[in-house]
Order: structure tokens, then sequence, then C-alpha cells
């Protein structure tokens, strides 16, 4: 069983608490203050762990990456948009046949699960409750929904020791090679800055066996704030952040597409 020490990484040092020393000239001790705040949410992007050092940068994301942190944005995702769901603008079923294809395809021993670009965590808490998940961890890059993710975990009575939640980017995941055993990005990959680099982040973190499930929707939606993509770019896609061709399946229902992913 691997502890969060071994699991979370530096997205500067690129190393785990476990590793790090203990002056460390990278992120300058930053990466394990942050650490220390857990059950609490801590902050693991590099931005803001280099606030913390002389090598302060500022990043501005995209439109489609910068929307999400709205408060309004964060209110209305968790309000509105899972009715939307459920009547077919995700896919048929909505949230609920999307937590039936994630249960089915991790099976009944998932491991350590993480949710990236978990929003307000509507699938972390699903898994929570399923009770079958040795861990799970919530990362997005707004914090305003991660704000409502906790409280909506207090709503429904899950202990913040039952998701660890993290700020993250995924051009920066921070996450140990080979430490998780299978990841969740649900309708996700439009939203981000550049998606290969995070499902090439994604297959590091991911242990030899694990398992990706990702969403996200397709063209013939137009590119004007999110980007979105056809079966086959999703598919080199996946091929050039490292997955194998025979282990890579993308199926399309509607104009959402479904990634599954064995590394």
């Amino acid at each position: 069983m691997s502890t969060i020490q071994e699991i979370i990484a530096c997205p500067l040092c690129r190393k785990t608490l476990t590793e790090v020393p203990q002056q460390c000239n990278t992120c300058h001790n930053s990466f394990q203050q942050e650490l220390a705040k857990i059950p609490s949410v801590v902050d693991l992007t590099d931005q803001a762990l280099q606030r913390q050092t002389e090598n302060s940068v500022t990043e501005t994301k995209p439109l489609r990456t910068e929307l999400f942190r709205s408060p309004i944005v964060s209110f209305l995702y968790e309000r509105i948009l899972p009715p939307l769901w459920a009547v077919g603008l995700r896919n048929s079923g909505g949230i609920d046949a999307e937590f039936r294809l994630c249960t089915e395809f991790f099976g009944q021993n998932p491991g350590i699960v993480a949710d990236v670009s978990c929003g307000t965590g509507i699938m972390a808490r699903r898994l929570v409750k399923w009770g079958k998940c040795e861990q799970i961890l919530a990362l997005d890059y707004s914090e305003t929904m991660l704000t409502e993710l906790q409280q909506q975990m207090q709503l429904e009575g899950i202990s913040p020791s039952e998701i660890i939640i993290i700020r993250a980017d995924v051009e920066a995941l921070p996450l140990a090679p080979d430490s998780i055993d299978a990841i969740y990005a649900g309708a996700a990959m439009h939203c981000w800055n550049d998606a290969t680099e995070g499902i090439r982040n994604i297959y590091q973190a991911l242990r030899p066996g694990g398992k990706l499930l990702a969403t996200t929707f397709l063209k013939p939606y137009p590119s004007i704030v999110f980007q979105f993509f056809s079966p086959e770019e999703l598919r080199h896609i996946v091929l050039t952040g490292g997955f194998h061709s025979d282990k890579i399946q993308v199926e399309v229902s509607g104009f959402y597409g479904i990634i599954k992913c064995i590394k």
C-alpha cells in the first residue's frame, strides 16, 4: 500500500516527500509546507510553489481553463449541469451512465484512483460512496471548484480524509511516476491548454496496467473557447501521450467521445 508521501510529487523538483532533501534548492521547501495542510486543500500548481521562491512567474491560461475559476461557474456547474447531462448533453444517462462506465472499466478493486480535472468532484464523491477504492485524489486547476467540492462533501457527510483535494495543473501533474492505479478525466480534455501534455503526464503517473477513462466533447462543436477533437485526433493524442495502440479504445456517443486506455 502506497502512502501519500510516495504518491504526490512536487511539480517543480519532480520528487515525492520521501525523496526531497531537507533543504530543496528547487521548491525551497514550499512543497513540504503545502503537503502539511492535508486534509485541507493543497495548492500544488507550479505557480503557487514558485511564488514562495525567487523564480516566481505569472502564467496566463487560455479562457477555456480560466473560465472555471469563476465562483459563478463553479456554483452553476454543481447545480445546473448534472440535470442537463442527464437529458443527453453529455452522454445518454449523464453522470449516472458515466459512473457505471467508470466502475465497470476500473473493476471491483480499483486501488488508488485520481479524478483529474475533477470540477466539483461529482465523480470523486460517487467513488467514495461506492466504497471500493483504496484512496481517492481529486485534482483541479480551479480553486473555486475545489471549494465547492469541500462544501458538497460536508453536505453529503464525506469525511475530509476520504478525498485528498489538490489544486493542480494537468500540464504539471503533481503525481509520482507509476503511482496511480486508475485515473478518470471526465468532460475535461477540451478545457486543457495542451491535451497531449496532459495525457502524457497521466500516462507517466499510471502504474503498469493502470487504467485511464477520459471523456470529452467532439467536433463538429466549434473550437471557439474550448478545443474540440475528432475521434481520430483523440486517438493520436493518447498514442503520442505514450499509450500503446492495442491498449486504446475510442468510442463515440453522438458528439461525446469516450477514451479507455490501459498502460
